[in-house]
């Protein structure tokens, strides 16, 4: 294993060329990404924290419905947890940017997995509380901010220029494993043996990521900026990604989902109970299906490698995932739900990796901490969108409550594509 510190720069360190673009991959090259050995590891730690996170949220939801039986209050729980994400993520941009981002990954984990494994402790003792679990939520939203942005820039640090397409796009890939076998998994084995269980092995999990992330090497490719103070170093990161349009309009672009589209995942459960009458089990298989398209699209981008017009693909796919979801909220078939949102998926996911790979490849390299704890805070604003839409599901229903919520996504990537050139012209 390779030891040694990290390069270090002051507050103006030199730019980085974006990646080399890529022909087409051969088959054997879907998974060139996996010949670099601290990537491999980067995506053991990932696979077993994806998987511990889809324990935490199902886990989460079906506590606080099952205590309440209140959509507000699943919303709010959402809201919450993603809240402290959206508030805290700037100084987890600081932090990657300052220190060694394996540190941080694996001292964010462990963070998460004492919280998880206190939660579980008051279940099995049958002393846990709402408010035990808003504590919870808020303390993984807190550990998720510092713990994302510093994860993300690290897929950059364990790659090559070379590489990174086809890094992303299996690292999207491994995410999306944990989604499709994540929330059905859990979710059948809270329906045989409570909460609990699925709490018990979110600890493991998130001790499996720490052993994998601590097999990284000491040294990467990172760049340190040591000599500005943390205040400064936060002010830099929102000031570059407004300066550079690019980087603004793929914010922007990901602001839209996490406002419209991704506050109806915790509602998966009312859908659930109230319109397909399928219980803790189908909760989960509705919450993987997703990721079994997701799998699909991953697969396809992989194998293309570097696509032409990535900016104008990108917009195409985020603007198919949200007309398809509407097809989605008016669906009362359990079959014909889990087919839309696996098709859903195909598209969410390229445009997700898409939109990955490009914010890495406009980014220079000692900004990347702070324009990722950005683009996390734009994810955290679900937290925005969840209460308006559990509002709406409490007054008109599931179906027609996400079902508005979606029209107003369709119209917003439509607003997008015709008014943001800078990132259509991205390749």
């Amino acid at each position: 294993m390779a030891t040694g510190r990290l390069p270090e720069s002051g507050s103006h360190a030199p730019q980085t060329q974006p990646p080399q673009q890529r022909a087409r991959a051969s088959t054997g090259e879907i998974f060139i990404s996996f010949r670099l050995r601290d990537f491999r590891y980067l995506t053991l730690s990932t696979l077993a924290a994806g998987f511990a996170q889809w324990a935490k949220q199902l886990a989460l939801f079906a506590l606080v419905y099952e205590m309440t039986g209140s959509a507000v209050q699943l919303g709010a729980v959402a809201a919450f947890r993603g809240g402290v994400g959206t508030l805290i993520a700037p100084y987890g941009g600081y932090l990657s940017d300052r220190f060694p981002r394996r540190r941080i990954i694996v001292a964010s984990t462990l963070l998460d997995a004492t919280m998880a494994a206190s939660l579980a402790a008051l279940v099995l003792l049958d002393l846990a509380h709402v408010w035990h679990v808003y504590l919870i939520a808020f303390g993984g939203g807190l550990a998720q901010s510092i713990n994302q942005p510093a994860r993300q820039a690290f897929v950059y640090d364990v790659t090559t220029d070379e590489t990174l397409p086809n890094a992303v796009a299996v690292n999207s890939m491994v995410q999306n494993v944990s989604r499709v076998l994540g929330p059905s998994g859990f979710g059948i084995m809270m329906a045989a043996w409570g909460v609990a269980s699925a709490l018990v092995m979110l600890v493991a999990l998130q001790v499996a990521a720490t052993i994998a992330t601590l097999r990284i090497s000491h040294t990467t490719r990172q760049v340190r900026v040591t000599t500005v103070s943390p205040w400064r170093m936060i002010g830099q990161g929102f000031a570059y990604s407004w300066a550079d349009k690019r980087i603004l309009g793929l914010l922007i672009i990901t602001m839209i989902p996490s406002l419209l589209i991704y506050p109806y995942i915790p509602f998966l459960k009312i859908v659930s109970e109230e319109v397909l009458h399928r219980g803790n089990a189908g909760f989960g298989m509705l919450s993987s299906m997703m990721g079994w398209g997701s799998l699909l699209g991953l697969f396809s981008l992989a194998y293309l490698g570097s696509a032409r017009h990535r900016g104008w693909l990108m917009i195409g796919c985020y603007l198919a995932y949200a007309v398809i979801l509407i097809g989605f909220s008016t669906s009362s078939t359990y079959v014909l739900s889990l087919a839309i949102l696996a098709t859903g998926g195909i598209f969410h996911s390229v445009a997700t990796a898409l939109q990955s790979t490009l914010l890495h490849q406009v980014t220079r390299n000692e900004m990347r901490g702070r324009v990722m704890a950005v683009n996390q805070m734009t994810s955290g604003i679900q937290a925005i969108g969840s209460f308006p839409m559990a509002f709406a599901i409490s007054a008109w229903g599931a179906q027609k409550g996400i079902g508005a919520f979606m029209v107003a996504a369709t119209i917003c990537f439509l607003a997008f594509m015709l008014t943001w050139t800078p990132v259509r012209r991205i390749q």
